[in-house]
């Protein structure tokens, strides 16, 4: 079995270093800022070790490939030994989301230029080739650290066969909808358990606002249909070669009816034997 190795790349302030972290915190090996001229140094030292139980990450940023005009052949070579597993992880951003990091942070970008904007964009620019190589590629926009740990760990988990993971997200039209998501599915035309004072501080995890928006007329019509959509549209996705699917589901204010139907139909997902996550975003308010 082929040992692995983890690149984690992308836009600074898009979450490397926490991404780096999270994949220390699940027994990794990492390094951050590995000049890519060292990674055939570091391939050849894991593989001379040929210890199985040891996984490595890398954090690799745009100077790394400024400084080496031959880095993407560098990277694109690794790929194709077949020594080593290598997964190229790329963390994209809103650039509004990261200069509100920088500000918060009031560190200096990496990139010095007259205003950070510019900076951005010639660091996009930059790591436009690495992009295009990855094998992933993971917007942090609206992500938690949680839901981050819980997508890392989701994809890098092994298994026996290569299998669909599927990622099932509730979230609140108010706060926006999930810019990663694949398939959007909007609850707001279900009986809203908002409007009954005791169901109000409930969530849709909760038995008693499940049986509310079960009893609403509509609900096993559609329940029928969108069952039958998922399960084509999963079975389809996995033919055409997909390896991470994201379904979303939302509603006003992401507490009922996003929740009940993510949870629903993560359940039907998972007793299918389909590989699912589950995440509430606007039940989670931690920040990166």
């Amino acid at each position: 079995m082929a040992l692995s190795l983890v690149v984690i790349a992308g836009l600074s302030g898009a979450g490397r270093t926490t991404a780096l972290k999270a994949l220390e915190d699940q027994g990794y090996q990492t390094i951050d800022n590995l000049p890519i001229s060292m990674m055939p140094v570091l391939v050849e030292h894991i593989t001379k070790l040929n210890n199985p139980k040891l996984n490595y990450a890398v954090g690799i940023d745009a100077k790394s490939l400024h400084l080496n005009k031959d880095s993407i052949e560098i990277i694109k070579d690794l790929q194709s030994n077949a020594s080593i597993n290598l997964k190229i992880i790329f963390l994209n951003c809103d650039e509004e989301k990261i200069q509100h990091r920088y500000n918060e942070s009031r560190r200096p970008h990496p990139i010095l230029t007259q205003n950070l904007s510019s900076a951005i964009a010639q660091e996009r620019e930059l790591l436009r080739p690495l992009q295009q190589i990855a094998e992933m590629q993971l917007d942090t926009t609206e992500l938690t650290v949680r839901h981050m740990r819980l997508i890392l760990q989701h994809y890098l988990h092994e298994q026996k066969e290569a299998k669909l993971k599927i990622q099932l997200l509730s979230f609140s039209y108010k706060k926006g909808s999930p810019k990663f998501a694949d398939v959007v599915l909007d609850m707001r035309f279900l009986s809203n358990p908002f409007y009954d004072i005791n169901l109000r501080p409930l969530n849709g995890k909760d038995a008693q606002v499940q049986l509310y928006i079960k009893e609403d007329s509509r609900w096993p019509i559609v329940e029928h249909h969108l069952r039958e959509f998922l399960i084509n549209a999963i079975n389809g996705y996995q033919e055409q070669g997909r390896f991470y699917l994201n379904l979303a589901f939302g509603c006003t204010g992401g507490q009922h009816r996003s929740v009940f139907a993510c949870e629903y139909f993560f359940n039907i997902l998972k007793k299918l034997q389909y590989d699912c996550i589950i995440e509430h975003r606007d039940l989670d308010t931690e920040g990166l």
